[in-house]
């Protein structure tokens, strides 16, 4: 048997381990309070959850829980900059360090962007934007301490999530406004990416001179896709983000070692040779319910270049599906990426309100006996 850290490794390097690792947790494949709660009195624990993440609802995956699936992950973050300090106002909203407040409606699970420090799209408000400090010592204090004890006292892998250029954009302008100056605001819009690429490569920078030894997946998070193709048309796209997502990317990979992985919903199918060119090698979260997704057409078309994590699908499959169909699903997907590995068995992001705790046993349960010799 290999130990978590080895299969993940292996499976990574398109290797056939001696079964195919499966996640649960982080930011793109955990679970809201709902659901975890759900999962925990199937499994008869009743521990108190807390919030790992406000603007997501996820909740704390608990160590028991983590080890009752054998779950291959721990997840990671940079810390909390020392000169921000989150304060919820009255009416549930908050503003981020970047000064773009959120707001959660009654009822809701989630906290959404309503006011944007930048939606003017105004060249002389980019110019007066104060961006927060990148190298704020909060953000790496303790990193390696912990990241030391995760490596010494564990077999797991690490995996790192790290704010991507064109989300770190479009969240200061507002993703309407941000679209409609892709095509008449240009200037702006390469002179905004430019500021926030020179901002990211000094934060991840400064974050992976005291991580990346330890990390073994580094992913960015920079959703590009709808449900039937990319938010841009791929030629806009390949002018816009590729060159400078390409400089992130050579950074990191300057700083460590792990694999660099893209978080992106959505149907990216145009762009994914393009994202290969750059030196992304995993993609998460493969959302099979979208436009040109398949995940027997990526595996064959991308053996060997790609690796993909996700897969199981969020927006029928586990909600409405029974057990057994959950578990049919499970072993279709692992027969695809069986032979030359290339796959972490998820969900297609984070596990939603109304999903079965059934199907959620049925999904972990299955992924971690199936034979895939």
């Amino acid at each position: 048997m290999l130990n978590h850290r080895d299969r993940v490794l292996m499976t990574l390097d398109h290797r056939q381990p001696d079964r195919l690792p499966i996640d649960l947790g982080g930011t793109q494949t955990s679970l809201l309070v709902e659901p975890y709660n759900a999962l925990k009195r199937l499994l008869g624990m009743n521990s108190p959850t807390t919030v790992s993440n406000i603007v997501l609802g996820l909740a704390y995956i608990e160590d028991p829980v983590l080890e009752r699936f054998d779950i291959d992950f721990r997840h990671v973050l940079p810390g909390q900059a020392d000169k921000f300090q989150f304060q919820l106002l009255p009416d549930d909203s908050f503003y981020d360090e970047f000064g773009t407040r959120w707001r959660r409606p009654p009822g809701g699970y989630y906290y959404d962007m309503v006011e944007f420090p930048l939606a003017s799209c105004s060249p002389r408000d980019l110019e007066k934007y104060q961006w927060p400090d990148p190298i704020d010592p909060g953000r790496v204090r303790g990193t390696c301490e912990q990241l030391a004890h995760l490596r010494t006292e564990a077999d797991f892998a690490l995996e790192a999530g790290l704010f991507g250029l064109w989300e770190t954009c479009w969240f200061t302008v507002g993703l309407e406004h941000w679209l409609l100056a892709c095509i008449d605001h240009l200037d702006f819009v390469e002179a905004l990416m430019d500021r926030a690429l020179d901002f990211l490569m000094d934060m991840h920078g400064n974050y992976l001179d005291a991580a990346g030894p330890y990390l073994d997946l580094v992913t960015l998070w920079d959703d590009y896709g709808t449900q039937s193709s990319t938010l841009i048309s791929p030629a806009l796209w390949r002018r816009l983000v590729k060159p400078r997502l390409a400089r992130l990317v050579g950074m990191i990979r300057s700083k460590t070692r792990a694999y660099i992985g893209i978080h992106s919903c959505g149907s990216i199918a145009s762009i994914l040779d393009d994202l290969c060119e750059i030196g992304i090698q995993v993609i998460n979260p493969l959302q099979v319910s979208a436009r040109n997704m398949s995940v027997a057409e990526l595996s064959q078309r991308y053996n060997g270049r790609l690796s993909f994590w996700g897969g199981i699908d969020t927006q029928f499959l586990l909600p409405h599906a029974s057990p057994a169909e959950v578990q049919k699903a499970v072993i279709s997907t692992l027969k695809i990426f069986a032979k030359n590995g290339g796959y972490i068995l998820a969900a297609v992001h984070n596990i939603q309100p109304g999903v079965p705790p059934e199907n959620i046993l049925s999904m972990y349960d299955t992924a971690r006996s199936a034979k895939i010799n």
